[in-house]
């Protein structure tokens, strides 16, 4: 690089040693030459000096510069939801809630109807009764349907001749009723079911049958 510098600087002195015709005059002119390449050189120096570090100033500003544009790390495309308590004294599933009294109902009228039912038999007689407490026509609570008498008579036969209160519920009766409460539906919407064995006409004069399972028929309005 100095070497450039002191080539500038000569043909300089050439130009200065020109306008002289005495030696004395040209070793003047020299002397002057070398006094201003090495003035040249050392400002050339100093200027790419200051372009250098005027250059390194702005790599570093373009390097601030995209590390500030970086996007921020994206979102979750969700987030993970956490399934809700129930509340103390209830019997939750994905279908609907019961406290516990009237879980306890459910579970007996259940055992007391179909204990000798396959899970469908069992789920049957537990969708019955969640089908009335869903529709206007009947109380809306577990124990308001099960319990309830239409003109002097009981709704459900256990209720009155003590059966209710002599089963011992089973695991298959409580995982059928788990069905039931997680929105399993099999009952075709029936609201009654009578016994293959009873004699009544009214069912089959008054309603709709809709399925018949074990020993039982069910029926719609």
């Amino acid at each position: 690089m100095r070497r450039c510098y002191r080539g500038v600087a000569l043909a300089l002195g050439g130009i200065l040693m020109a306008g002289h015709t005495s030696f004395n005059s040209c070793s003047f002119g020299t002397m002057h030459v070398y006094a201003a390449e090495d003035a040249l050189i050392e400002e050339l120096e100093t200027a790419f000096q200051e372009k250098v570090l005027i250059g390194e100033e702005n790599v570093e500003t373009e390097i601030l510069e995209e590390k500030d544009t970086e996007q921020p790390d994206e979102e979750p495309a969700h987030e993970e939801t956490i399934a809700e308590e129930p509340e103390p004294g209830q019997v939750s599933g994905s279908g609907f809630s019961l406290e516990e009294q009237e879980y306890q109902v459910l579970l007996r009228i259940v055992e007391a109807e179909a204990g000798g039912e396959d899970a469908t038999g069992k789920m049957l007689v537990a969708n019955v009764v969640m089908n009335r407490v869903r529709n206007g026509h009947f109380p809306d609570t577990v124990s308001g349907v099960v319990y309830q008498k239409s003109g002097g008579k009981a709704q459900f036969s256990p209720t009155v001749d003590g059966r209710m209160d002599r089963v011992s519920v089973s695991q298959e009766t409580v995982d059928a009723v788990s069905r039931v409460m997680n929105g399993e539906d099999v009952s075709a919407g029936a609201l009654y079911f009578k016994s293959i064995y009873s004699d009544s006409s009214w069912f089959d004069r008054s309603l709709s049958r809709v399925l018949e399972h074990g020993n039982h028929i069910f029926y719609i309005m």
